[in-house]
């Protein structure tokens, strides 16, 4: 579940590419962070409220969707800015990319607490492993540490991996072409949420 390309992969790439790495640092801190909020509150079993609320997981999951949309929309943006930039002649660093570390990380943090899917995974897979004579509360949150844990090695594997090969990527066709494929990324990770 951790390794499965989604939101949180294509967040971390783009950073890697798109910056230094207390970027990346910063977009896996919102990603872990916003795991976090979702593995305590099912932990404390709030966030069976979602399963049991279909209306309020249609609300989640809506603005989850339209948040995902938004950030496909403004990577293009970034991607025509580039093509204009290129077009004219001007240096790409006076264009874009001056994103700070805390709208990187408010991006990671937003991505994973509006998805109700990283709610539902918490409920559905954790519990499977917990033993009910033992301390539930604390095993929970164990496991659901475990996870971030794994997520957070995962995502510097990627962050430091896009890194390396940065140099071969920084070119601006290879720019545009990787913020388009972002932005369409991100508007059908958003509509497949809805969906």
């Amino acid at each position: 579940m951790t390794i499965t390309p989604g939101t949180d992969t294509a967040l971390v790439f783009r950073s890697a590419l798109l910056g230094s790495k207390k970027r990346i640092f910063s977009t896996i801190a919102g990603i872990c962070s916003g795991l976090l909020v979702h593995a305590t509150l099912s932990s404390f079993g709030l966030s069976a409220i979602l399963q049991t609320s279909p209306q309020l997981y249609t609300a989640v999951k809506t603005i989850g969707a339209c948040y995902l949309i938004y950030l496909g929309i403004c990577a293009l943006n970034v991607a025509i800015k580039l093509k204009t930039s290129a077009a004219v002649g001007s240096p790409i660093s006076e264009v874009t990319f001056q994103e700070s570390v805390a709208i990187d990380f408010r991006t990671g943090l937003l991505t994973n607490v509006l998805n109700p899917k990283v709610a539902v995974f918490y409920l559905t897979f954790i519990p499977q492993f917990i033993d009910p004579s033992k301390n539930v509360l604390l095993q929970a949150l164990a496991l659901s540490g475990g996870h971030i844990l794994m997520s957070i090695v995962w995502l510097l594997l990627i962050g430091f991996f896009v890194g390396y090969f940065k140099p071969q990527l920084e070119k601006p066709k290879v720019k545009m072409t990787i913020e388009i494929l972002t932005g369409l990324a991100f508007i059908g990770f958003g509509i497949r949420l809805v969906l």
